[in-house]
């Protein structure tokens, strides 16, 4: 037997594959051969054939990869690479081209899809698909010939539904008189995953849905709080080369089993992992404390590709990120590879440290917060993610939505990744599900404790009040085929109160360390009500009112204490803003109004990027006994930012957008910058800007260059040391000539 081959496989890396991804990094002096970004050593000379050979062997010529047909079946057109890129569970096409008439009777042909040096059947590295009669198993390959013209041959290649996610290289054998011959495309082809394939674990049945959870290039997350809720595009950018490519190269880094690239819930679990940086040199740098000297701003980014742009250049993780650039770039990623998935927001949620599904805040005999104490904490709002998949390693009915958060807050099993974890399962409170369900449980469904410390006797602490609704409220992300919010509350947990919720809560305590603490029945004969406006310009004092009324017939003596903080989106406070406390008298049924103003030359000093003030009030009745503890929460609306253009927008031919604000601080805006990223132009664009002065206006005109035809987005963020995290979005529609 012969068996020949085109050309030399190139040498392996430590997890058997060729560094494919090497063109981004810093070039070395070492001289290779470059074909489509892999690296090879130049091919060894072949063997003349014999004149056996010439008579029986039947060997390939080329192959057409029918890229354009092939693309457009599976829906990968808009990828913006020169691979062959698939989606597994469905048939694709081959044009082959013999040396000779191909004769079905005594010719036999077997083609192969390679992963990596090692490939191997066992693992589903090497992918064997023979000639047959019919289609396959769902899970199996086979190839079938659907017309034979002399020496040129059209193939329908059955693909398993259960391939792995990655780069393959095509091999075609042939078989001819007992002589064996192997040809090996020049160009490698990428798999992905198949949410319109019914046996592929990440399938979705309503189109419209593919359409925004795979397809979808553009989208909001939402920021503030439950009281004040906004929101922000973001550019996934899924289909450009720079985000396949770093998505495949992450699955690489990790050195996962090859076997587990089939699996959407270790895929998903993987990426969580490396999108952030606090293990592993992922891609993204977590930073908390508004120190961004040595970096980029989080509420600066305006889509993935600038970071990702940059990890894969640089192979250093990027500075600096918060949890809606981990989520955002997490979502980018995994519907890059076809995995349907949402960027969610959670307002009001959970950081349970000790993992009792409850949060405890202390407060001295003054209603003074003892930091110190707490150990537990609310975000205003964090970000996280839903993937769309099976989940045949759980109970059956716990598919479907799937949480998973790549913000590093608490390891899994030892790595900074949560999840995933199922919808369900968090509804009804089964937190002994993998993966990490009473973490997911405790950010939606936690509730706060608040207790008095005794700091001046040894006297236990009391439980002073408990709120069992102020946590995992107005569950958002963006509707479907609409820039609008969808409320999915309900999707994550039961309606509050009902006697659905506290069974799930009941079911989940379950399986908790430690029990509650159950606070007594008490009085409650006087009401509080905190009226916050809807709106807290930036720059403007903020006023807000507290109603007490006393409905007994007898006068009620009242400790009032209201504490402002200028906090990041986290809850961690950052510096007090405002402080009262004091006992007012209440006649019976007499009600009072009291007002609150913090002034702008207070608060603005100390402001986060967040641009938020928390004000925690505490209260209670001294007859009765009867507690009032309540947060909320200030975020102050920062200046819209405009995007215009001019003239015509033409592909390929530049035009001029201009982008304006209005300063509304009392000090200039310096060191100004502009962001932007969209479909519209390749990559992200940098642009220095002007500074605005008090009550001054910017409109700076930048050059831009539309590099593809249609409906295209385009994303601007401006940013300066004193204000930061300003966006806009535009849709503008390019003509093709």
């Amino acid at each position: 037997m012969v068996r020949r081959s085109t050309r030399t496989r190139s040498a392996p890396t430590r997890f058997g594959y060729t560094d494919r991804f090497e063109p981004y990094a810093r070039k070395t002096k070492r001289e290779t051969t470059r074909t489509e970004g892999r690296r090879y050593v130049p091919a060894t000379p072949l063997t003349l054939p014999t004149l056996k050979e010439k008579k029986t062997q039947l060997k390939v010529l080329s192959v057409d990869l029918s890229v354009e047909r092939n693309q457009q079946e599976h829906k990968t057109s808009k990828y913006k690479v020169d691979n062959l890129v698939l989606r597994r569970g469905q048939p694709f096409h081959l044009n082959v081209k013999f040396d000779r008439d191909f004769k079905p009777s005594t010719d036999e042909l077997v083609l192969e899809l390679r992963m990596g040096s090692r490939a191997n059947v066992t693992k589903g590295t090497r992918c064997v698909a023979p000639v047959v009669t019919s289609a396959p198993d769902h899970d199996d390959w086979g190839i079938k010939v659907e017309s034979a013209k002399g020496a040129n041959v059209t193939l329908k290649v059955f693909c398993s539904s259960e391939a792995l996610i990655g780069y393959y290289n095509l091999y075609i054998l042939t078989t001819s008189g007992g002589d064996e011959y192997e040809y090996e495309s020049p160009k490698e082809l990428v798999m992905l995953f198949n949410a319109w394939c019914k046996d592929d674990g990440v399938y979705m049945a309503d189109e419209v849905k593919r359409q925004e959870y795979v397809m979808g290039e553009v989208s909001l997350y939402f920021y503030g709080s439950k009281y004040r809720i906004g929101s922000s595009p973001w550019n996934y950018g899924q289909f450009e080369k720079m985000s396949l490519d770093c998505a495949l190269y992450l699955l690489q880094k990790s050195g996962m089993p090859d076997s587990s690239r089939k699996s959407p819930i270790q895929v998903s679990r993987v990426l969580s992992a490396l999108v952030n940086a606090q293990d592993d040199d992922g891609v993204l740098v977590g930073r908390w404390d508004g120190e961004y000297d040595d970096g980029i701003s989080p509420t600066t980014w305006t889509g993935s590709i600038a970071i990702l742009s940059q990890y894969m250049k640089t192979r250093e993780s990027v500075k600096y990120g918060q949890c809606w650039v981990f989520g955002s770039l997490l979502t980018g990623l995994c519907r890059s590879l076809g995995l349907p998935t949402r960027t969610i927001t959670n307002f009001a949620s959970a950081h349970d440290t000790d993992g009792n599904l409850t949060l405890d805040y202390h407060y001295d005999e003054n209603s003074e917060p003892l930091d110190d104490y707490d150990e537990d904490s609310i975000w205003n709002f964090h970000v996280w993610n839903d993937c769309w998949m099976a989940r045949p390693d759980l109970e059956e009915g716990y598919g479907g939505w799937q949480a998973v958060d790549a913000t590093p807050q608490e390891t899994s099993n030892g790595v900074y990744c949560m999840g995933p974890t199922s919808l369900r399962a968090i509804k009804q409170g089964h937190v002994y599900m993998q993966y990490d369900t009473k973490f997911a449980f405790a950010e939606v469904n936690a509730e706060k404790v608040y207790w008095k410390v005794f700091t001046k006797s040894r006297k236990a602490p009391e439980v002073i009040d408990i709120d069992s609704d102020d946590v995992g409220c107005k569950i958002s992300t963006k509707a479907v085929g609409k820039f609008e919010r969808e409320d999915i509350t309900e999707q994550y947990k039961y309606k509050e109160g009902t006697e659905l919720e506290r069974i799930a809560v009941r079911e989940a305590s379950r399986h908790v360390r430690k029990a509650k603490r159950i606070l007594k029945n008490l009085v409650r004969d006087v009401s509080f009500d905190v009226d916050m406006a809807e709106e807290f310009p930036i720059g403007k004092d903020i006023k807000f009112t507290i109603t007490l009324v006393n409905k007994s017939q007898q006068t009620r003596n009242i400790f009032l204490g209201v504490t402002g903080n200028t906090v990041y989106y986290t809850g961690v406070k950052k510096a007090k803003v405002s402080s009262y406390n004091g006992t007012l008298p209440l006649k019976a049924k007499e009600t009072r109004v009291i007002p609150v103003t913090v002034p702008a030359s207070d608060y603005l000093p100390q402001l986060t990027d967040y641009a938020g003030v928390t004000f925690f009030i505490m209260a209670s009745v001294k007859e009765t006994k009867q507690p009032f503890s309540r947060q909320y929460d200030a975020v102050l609306d920062k200046p819209d930012l405009e995007v215009k253009t001019e003239g015509p927008i033409v592909r390929g031919k530049p035009f001029t957008a201009i982008v304006s604000l209005t300063n509304p601080l009392p000090y200039p805006l310096t060191d100004c910058s502009l962001l932007m990223e969209g479909s519209i132009i390749e990559g992200a664009k940098r642009v220095k800007a002007p500074h605005v002065p008090v009550n001054g206006k910017m409109a700076q005109r930048v050059q831009l260059t539309p590099k593809t035809a249609g409906s295209c987005d385009l994303i601007v963020s401006f940013s300066s040391p004193q204000l930061s995290g300003v966006k806009a979005h535009v849709t503008l529609n390019v003509k093709s000539a």
